[in-house]
């Protein structure tokens, strides 16, 4: 009888042995999340948008990328387009993006989707990046597999019922790992 008791106690010892040594020795092992950078801002297209008013050029102000850990580069020389007007009547309203020679818009960085919508005016470009408002959606493109410059050049229209007043207007453009976001003021009359 006593050697059973001896038994159970030696294997409840070793027992717990083996849980704290495995319980240490995996909290000691730490793996750090992948960081990777954002595409640089000198390597992201123009953005155009038209209207019957006439052109206006937009910079991105936002590239993300969702590695193991998300990074978000805010773009701190970025310029707003200025006087920025669109017509709820308009008929002429456009998007399209502008690619050069060192932009990143070859077909294998395709995004998933590009989106334009409005949002109100006073809200934050951290609550636009953490989509955490209500938006107005304009348009919406999915782009299988198409290049960022075909997928991003579509048409738009502001709905009539809209009230006039000031908006910021948002280029969404999404990828499988990354995010670049345009965000500009804009007047609707």
């Amino acid at each position: 009888m006593i050697k059973i008791f001896v038994n159970i106690f030696m294997f409840i010892i070793c027992s717990c042995t083996l849980f704290l040594v495995l319980t240490l020795g995996l909290q000691s092992i730490h793996v750090n999340a992948v960081k990777f950078d954002p595409v640089s801002f000198d390597k992201l297209p123009l953005a155009i948008l038209n209207s019957s008013n006439g052109y206006y050029e937009l910079l991105a102000d936002f590239s993300i990328d969702y590695g193991d850990e998300t990074v978000i580069e805010k773009d701190m020389n970025s310029k707003d387009a200025k006087d920025i007007e669109l017509g709820r009547n308009d008929s002429g309203l456009s998007i399209q993006v502008s690619c050069d020679s060192n932009d990143v818009c070859g077909t294998s960085l395709a995004p998933s989707d590009v989106k334009i919508h409005l949002v109100d005016k006073d809200i934050s470009y951290d609550q636009i990046i953490n989509s955490s408002i209500p938006t107005l959606e304009l348009a919406d493109n999915d782009c299988e597999t198409k290049s960022i410059e075909d997928c991003a050049n579509f048409d738009f229209s502001i709905p009539s019922n809209i009230a006039a007043q000031d908006y910021s207007i948002v280029l969404d453009m999404s990828f499988d790992e990354a995010r670049w976001v345009y965000i500009n003021p804009v007047k609707i009359k």
